[in-house]
């Protein structure tokens, strides 16, 4: 073995027989604790973050494309052809217009964000018409005034597959006997749905297109919803082409759609990630910490190794791969712990979230290669940092001092 390694194993085990002193197995604990703990919440973050992402995809569609101006698109159809034939990533296009309405059944009245879609198109783009929980409806009787409700927007109205509701406009005003009264149709359920987000649930309501424009002041529609081949959830680059292609469009992909959730999720990531650095720059301190106190102790064994003719450089890498040593022995124990745990909970999912009606019933995690690979070299960084000036500090013994004293 190298006699720069022998050094460092016998430096790092001092008086113990064992391969560390109690010490820096204590600084070996708090790589292992900070590396796993910045792996762990980093993959849960980015699980949470993904997990969120399919379920907005799923209800909201992957982009949409607006006129540049947001007036209604008059022939929505050549657009829609167009892109088709433009993009061969582009599976499926479908126009919605999107109306704010009143939901009202007997006694009861909810407000709904209310889509008009094409059934049979829309079933193409979106997965909502696929979680219906109750009710099973077809093209037919979703364009004969049926309405399909998100679960908890039913829970407010009490209502259920075969009930009526009114929909009620307050921005359409009807001339009357009795003077101008709000818009209102009579659509009966045919189905209730569950996108897994309790905000979708809670607001949207889905009509037939054609009937959704009884609810607008205007013809047209108000935008086109893809759907694509891309399964990486990066839709910048179709929009960007998008953009470039057609001057008269405008178009937006999903991360725009709930931009503040989403930021949100961000700053929590990044919060996150500065506390469980923290946690590995304090373990740093704690190796620094050790090794001065070594080179403290071994202050005369150092200077008599100079006296025998080893060189202070081989001194100084010694005590850089004792650093190598603790920081790459821990950082293997933490990722191995880590990705295991990490592997096991996306496999089984034995860590449960026991609150009605959250988005999702397990913890969800995303593992990452490249982000453990990074967090791993970070963490050999820090401890490197750690030795190096204690390492520095051999270079300044002093033979004739150490013989003095």
């Amino acid at each position: 073995m190298n006699l720069n390694i022998k050094l460092a194993f016998r430096f790092l085990s001092g008086k113990s027989s064992y391969f560390l002193s109690f010490s820096n197995l204590i600084a070996f604990f708090g790589i292992v604790i900070g590396l796993f703990s910045l792996l762990v919440v980093s993959s849960v973050m980015n699980g949470l973050s993904l997990d969120m992402a399919r379920r907005i995809v799923s209800a909201k569609g992957e982009v949409r494309v607006y006129m540049d101006d947001f007036s209604p698109f008059t022939d929505h159809q050549s657009v829609a052809d167009s892109l088709r034939n433009v993009y061969p990533e582009i599976l499926a296009v479908g126009p919605v217009n999107h109306n704010e309405v009143l939901l009202r059944r007997r006694h009861l009245t909810a407000y709904s964000e209310n889509f008009g879609v094409d059934f049979e198109e829309h079933l193409e783009i979106s997965d909502i018409f696929n979680n219906l929980v109750i009710g099973v409806p077809d093209a037919d009787r979703f364009r004969n005034n049926g309405i399909v409700l998100g679960l908890d927007l039913s829970w407010q109205l009490n209502a259920s597959v075969g009930d009526s509701v009114d929909v009620v406009s307050p921005s359409v005003l009807l001339p009357t006997p009795l003077g101008l009264v709000p818009m209102s149709e009579r659509f009966r359920v045919v189905g209730i749905f569950q996108s897994g987000l309790p905000e979708f649930d809670r607001l949207y309501s889905f009509i037939d297109i054609d009937k959704s424009r009884l609810f607008q002041s205007g013809d047209g529609v108000d935008y086109l919803e893809i759907k694509t081949d891309l399964r990486d959830l990066n839709f910048r680059p179709l929009v960007n082409k998008i953009e470039r292609d057609f001057p008269l469009l405008r178009a937006e992909h999903w991360e725009i759609f709930d931009r503040t959730l989403f930021e949100a999720i961000k700053i929590e990531k990044i919060a996150m990630f500065v506390v469980m650095a923290i946690i590995l720059v304090l373990a740093s301190f704690n190796i620094m910490g050790n090794f001065i106190r070594t080179v403290t102790e071994k202050k005369e064994e150092i200077a008599l190794l100079n006296a025998i003719g080893m060189n202070r450089k081989d001194i100084f890498v010694s005590f850089i791969i004792m650093g190598l040593i603790v920081g790459v022995s821990g950082i293997l124990i933490a990722d191995i712990l880590a990705v295991g745990i990490l592997y096991l909970q996306k496999i089984y999912g034995f860590v449960e979230i026991p609150v009605p009606g959250f988005p999702f019933t397990t913890v969800p995690v995303d593992i990452n290669i490249g982000k453990i690979l990074s967090y791993s070299l970070l963490a050999l960084l820090i401890c490197l940092a750690g030795s190096f000036y204690p390492a520095y500090k051999t270079l300044k013994i002093n033979l004739i001092e150490v013989i003095k004293d």
